[in-house]
């Protein structure tokens, strides 16, 4: 039975992405709402099955929380680094990269973050806490990089790589999915909206965000120079309170 859940695992895992990446991106963000519910309820229910959940739910105290902050802010601190030295190596990556944040481009913060955290939590519940607690880390580790090829981008298939050894050695050595959990939606969250990853030169990255600006400052370039004046201004004075 607990094969047969991980391999259902990785199916619906596969189904998932390819229902968030194949269809129209425009309305993603109610997809990855749809697909981290379906996630992380078969992952509930799987592990409620093979009567793991409390012991992979794990302890929820401070320490965990703490580690989980810790490896995730380090992760992040590590994620610009690399990313500095490939975009130089590799002209391409950045392109791929550029091509991810164009996802969130021009969109509502807020319509963003609910579904980008949800999924995280559904993440680490499926791969590590199904798969993984089935398959070992090997396994988990292969799972979640082989499920980022519906995407079509090896940068992405990288960072699942590289995150799911350290989401997953996380977990391995927390025996639970608290610590992990937090590292992963803070590393998702910071590099989206806080410390985004930056391009190479002048190959720069629109990221969440920018795009409400510039279409401000097109809205704004139209208007007479009188009440572009004005606007401006007022502008100015808003910001200084």
């Amino acid at each position: 039975m607990e094969l047969v859940l991980a391999v259902g695992a990785v199916a619906l895992s596969f189904a998932a992405w390819s229902f968030m990446f194949l269809l129209p991106r425009d309305d993603i963000w109610p997809r990855t709402w749809i697909a981290a519910a379906v996630l992380a309820g078969y992952s509930v229910t799987a592990l409620a099955a093979l009567d793991r959940l409390d012991t992979t739910t794990g302890p929820i105290d401070l320490a965990e929380l703490g580690i989980g902050l810790a490896v995730g802010s380090a992760w992040l601190v590590a994620t610009h680094i690399g990313h500095a030295i490939l975009c130089r190596l590799f002209p391409a990556f950045v392109e791929q990269v550029r091509d991810l944040y164009r996802l969130g481009h021009g969109d509502r913060v807020g319509r963003m973050v609910g579904p980008i955290v949800a999924m995280g939590v559904a993440e680490e519940l499926l791969f590590r806490g199904v798969i993984q607690g089935s398959a070992g880390l090997v396994g988990g580790v292969v799972a979640y990089t082989a499920v980022q090829v519906v995407e079509r981008k090896w940068a992405l298939g990288l960072a699942a790589l590289l995150g799911g050894l350290v989401w997953g050695g996380l977990f391995w050595w927390r025996g639970g999915l608290v610590a992990p959990i937090v590292a992963h939606v803070l590393w998702t969250t910071m590099l989206t909206f806080v410390w985004p990853l930056r391009g190479c030169g002048r190959r720069e990255i629109l990221t969440p965000g920018a795009g409400q600006a510039s279409s401000f400052s097109s809205r704004l370039s139209t208007l007479p120079v009188a009440l572009r004046g004005s606007s401006s201004r007022n502008v100015t004075e808003r910001g200084t309170l």
